[in-house]
């Protein structure tokens, strides 16, 4: 079973931790060690280009794995043209839980997204807005637009300035329409992220290694230690 999910639902708050380098990917590979996650999140795109998907193949890990290979315009540690970038993460589905494709890239990737869903690789449909915190309009049409194009999980990403603005991320959720994932960027992004997970942001995500993969990222130990002193809250309808 590929799925990045239980079956039970409602799901969790999933940590997802972020790795960026090879050696900190390497050093997962032990089965004795306990990465402080549900899942591990390989960044492609941050990987040098002469590791190619045999190796990557070649020295899998035992945890649940979220592909992502991100495009330039959302984020890439290194431009990899959408044609590569789609032969990657159909050659890595295989051995994956998960895969991580931008909304805006997703009526390109049909065959891609038809393949993952053939496995029973989660699809996480993602938008990310590194200077800004977009309406919530904004937010409801990619969210439509991501479900249209079969995505199990829908991930938005911003850049948080003020309270306000981090209460609209609560609205988000408020109003999905299926599993969601939010998280701030900047300087309110660590208190955005646990906010978010007790209302019901699906995955969370921290970094594994000395890097992290976006500003306001937790590093994952911290992270997994901290959900469990909270409890999920729903207000009331």
């Amino acid at each position: 079973m590929h799925h990045l999910f239980p079956e039970s639902k409602p799901y969790p708050p999933y940590v997802i931790g972020a790795v960026t380098d090879w050696d900190t990917w390497l050093a997962l590979g032990d089965p004795i060690g306990m990465p402080p996650c549900n899942a591990v999140e390989l960044r492609v795109d941050a990987l040098p280009a002469s590791i190619d998907c045999d190796t990557m193949l070649n020295h899998w890990i035992w945890k649940p794995v979220l592909v992502t290979v991100r495009s330039q315009h959302e984020g890439a540690f290194r431009p990899i043209p959408d044609a590569e970038r789609m032969a990657i993460a159909c050659r890595l589905l295989s051995r994956a839980s998960g895969l991580d494709w931008e909304i805006a890239c997703m009526p390109q990737a049909g065959e891609l997204l038809a393949e993952a869903k053939n496995a029973s690789v989660t699809v996480v449909a993602s938008a990310h807005f590194f200077d800004r915190m977009p309406e919530l309009d904004t937010f409801r049409r990619l969210e439509e637009q991501a479900r249209n194009h079969g995505a199990d999980v829908v991930k938005f990403a911003f850049r948080l300035r003020s309270l306000d603005e981090m209460m609209r991320g609560a609205e988000i959720l408020s109003h999905a329409t299926g599993p969601t994932a939010i998280m701030g960027m900047g300087p309110l992004g660590p208190t955005s992220r646990l906010l978010y997970a007790q209302l019901g942001s699906v995955l969370v995500y921290g970094y594994l290694g000395d890097n992290e993969s976006a500003p306001g990222q937790w590093p994952a130990h911290l992270f997994q230690n901290a959900l469990l002193n909270l409890e999920a809250f729903r207000p009331a309808e």
